[in-house]
């Protein structure tokens, strides 16, 4: 098996810690499980810090000079997921690779019954490996508590978006608290969702004398952050 990449990530930027393999850091394979590890990092959310581990992996991409990896909609963590992987607008290749991701969530500590809704008994934080869930965002504890199963649940199972129905945190309507930062500095005022969306989500906003829409994550319940960097995945 070939050696693994440990890759942290935080605020969406790559940091290699450790390369358990002597290998030429510019070698296409290496930039292919780079390129992986950021992809899945940024589904579960900059602010997740997910911390993702690109195992086996098989590609067909000959160039991998600025590659960038799209996953499938179904991947999921802990068992091979394939990934299109592209250069600017050219479609290089195909990646299929495990992937391991540690990130903070929450798991169920005690049975919950099917449309029952989570008590503060039955569900605990935990920051560890998640296996076979979607790469996207992981619902928080305070999001969790209240909200109803979507199935019956065994104890120690971790809790995603697809087993227990969580609010979404914006909807499309609401008036909301918008705060644009810059450095150390930062202002807010308000808004108007354009569409709805849970925390870690990036959707469209108005706000004020502002034209046309505006790309914002979603902080919290009523809260968002206007992105005036890069563009990112609006979901």
């Amino acid at each position: 098996m070939r050696a693994a990449l440990l890759l942290l990530v935080c605020a969406g930027l790559a940091l290699p810690v450790a390369v358990l393999r002597a290998a030429d850091p510019d070698s296409g394979p290496d930039r292919v499980r780079q390129a992986i590890a950021v992809a899945v990092a940024q589904r579960f959310g900059a602010a997740a810090g997910a911390r993702v581990v690109v195992g086996d992996l098989r590609t067909d991409a000959t160039d991998a000079d600025g590659v960038v990896a799209v996953a499938d909609p179904g991947a999921r963590t802990g068992r091979p997921a394939q990934f299109t992987l592209r250069a600017g607008s050219r479609r290089i290749g195909l990646a299929v690779a495990s992937v391991t991701v540690s990130v903070p969530h929450v798991r169920t500590i005690a049975p919950v019954d099917r449309d029952e809704a989570m008590t503060a008994e039955a569900v605990q934080g935990q920051d560890g490996e998640v296996a076979g869930v979607r790469f996207e965002p992981l619902p928080r504890l305070d999001e969790v508590i209240g909200a109803h199963a979507r199935r019956a649940l065994a104890a120690g199972e971790v809790l995603s978006h697809a087993v227990v129905a969580v609010p979404d945190a914006v909807r499309a309507g609401d008036e909301i608290k918008v705060v644009a930062r810059v450095g150390a500095l930062e202002a807010w005022g308000v808004g108007r969702a354009s569409g709805s969306g849970r925390v870690g989500d990036v959707v469209r906003i108005t706000r004020g004398s502002a034209r046309g829409l505006q790309r914002a994550l979603v902080l919290s319940p009523g809260v968002v952050q206007v992105l005036l960097g890069q563009p990112q995945e609006i979901r």
